[in-house]
């Protein structure tokens, strides 16, 4: 077999898991947990986690963006989110990186400042790294703290809890879609700066994540990188739960929904379910990345946790409940309609939009 022969997910578990401890199904999360406790032989001692990431070259879409600044960002953005979702607090970055040997010396400057910018934000320090001659390309490790009482794992949620994202979703995926198009011309006069400035800073809601983790408030969650489909279906495989999602809910800004026509020419399959239910769109798979996360609260803490998360600058959105039944469901009016899994997959041989108008179609 080779690998794309596979999902990604699924390969990573069933094939590196029996030698990477952090790989197998039920040890599966956004990052590698250290118990400090245990390593030190010192009760009580936080846990530290820590990632390492891969991210291609990505450019803005705002061109007046240094292309090496941005990719910058996005390194740094894309590795601390992991951190991030686990309740931590980012404490450090380090980046391998392979270049060619007439690559200017300004742009590697511009990737490092870039990077700084997003670790100012996280409140984390560049620590170094190490670099190669080669055809570009980074290795980001990101590290940070977080209190053994306040570490958020995929694991952990329960019946009543409710479904929380960190932000507006969708937009990413239609921002996308209207580059990929040569389609910027006919954005909405009124929105063209809200779409320029799309992800020109790629950190989420860093401060009022960790804030509310070590409230003990958030009982499972993941960074949504593959979209929100895997994110529910991740509470099934590793919770043992299901949820049910109300359509209504489901957070997409007025940017988003007055622009969606312009993805009518480019899946014309799908276009009647989007007129109808334009906030499906945030069933993307994962454009929003790294800017959300996904996390389950206590239904009595709900308030509390949109409290704190107003009080650094940010909103919580209630999308849906935790149910037994492990299934995972949109409620649209009376109706309910089951998800079915789909979401991006590295190793996934099917093209993108084929997937997600193939995905639509179920809603039909």
């Amino acid at each position: 077999m080779r690998l794309t022969d596979w999902q990604e997910k699924r390969f990573i578990q069933d094939v590196l898991g029996p030698f990477a401890t952090t790989a197998a199904t039920d040890a599966f999360d956004d990052a590698v947990i250290v118990d400090l406790a245990d390593v030190l032989g010192v009760p009580g001692l936080p846990h530290l986690v820590y990632s390492v990431d891969q991210p291609s070259f990505v450019r803005h879409a705002d061109t007046d963006i240094d292309p090496f600044r941005f990719y910058g960002r996005w390194v740094a953005g894309v590795t601390c989110n992991d951190i991030i979702a686990m309740g931590a607090r980012c404490r450090g970055f380090s980046l391998s990186l392979a270049a060619p040997g007439d690559t200017e010396v300004e742009d590697v400057r511009s990737l490092a400042a870039g990077i700084g910018d997003v670790l100012r934000a996280c409140g984390a320090d560049y620590e170094g790294g190490n670099l190669d001659r080669g055809t570009l390309a980074t290795v980001g490790v990101a590290w940070g703290i977080v209190p053994r009482h306040a570490v958020v794992r995929r694991s952990g949620a329960r019946p009543g809890d409710r479904v929380m994202v960190t932000g507006e979703m969708g937009l990413g995926w239609l921002e996308y879609q209207v580059r990929r198009n040569g389609l910027e011309d006919q954005i909405y006069p009124g929105d063209r700066e809200t779409f320029r400035r799309y992800k020109q800073m790629p950190v989420g809601a860093a401060s009022a994540v960790a804030a509310t983790a070590e409230a003990g408030l958030f009982t499972s969650g993941m960074d949504l990188s593959d979209g929100l489909v895997e994110y529910l279906h991740t509470l099934v495989s590793r919770s043992g739960v299901g949820c049910v999602i109300d359509a209504s809910a489901l957070p997409v800004s007025r940017a988003t929904i007055r622009n969606l026509p312009l993805l009518w020419p480019v899946m014309p399959g799908s276009a009647d379910i989007l007129r109808r239910q334009p906030r499906l769109i945030a069933f993307d798979p994962g454009y929003d990345s790294p800017l959300l996360h996904g996390f389950t609260v206590r239904g009595e803490a709900v308030a509390e946790a949109k409290r704190m998360f107003r009080e650094h600058g940010a909103e919580l959105y209630e999308i849906g409940k935790v149910v037994r039944e492990p299934v995972v469901l949109l409620a649209d009016g009376e109706r309910r309609i089951e998800v079915p899994q789909f979401w991006d997959d590295q190793l996934r041989q099917e093209e993108t939009m084929a997937a997600w108008a193939k995905f639509l179609a179920a809603f039909g």
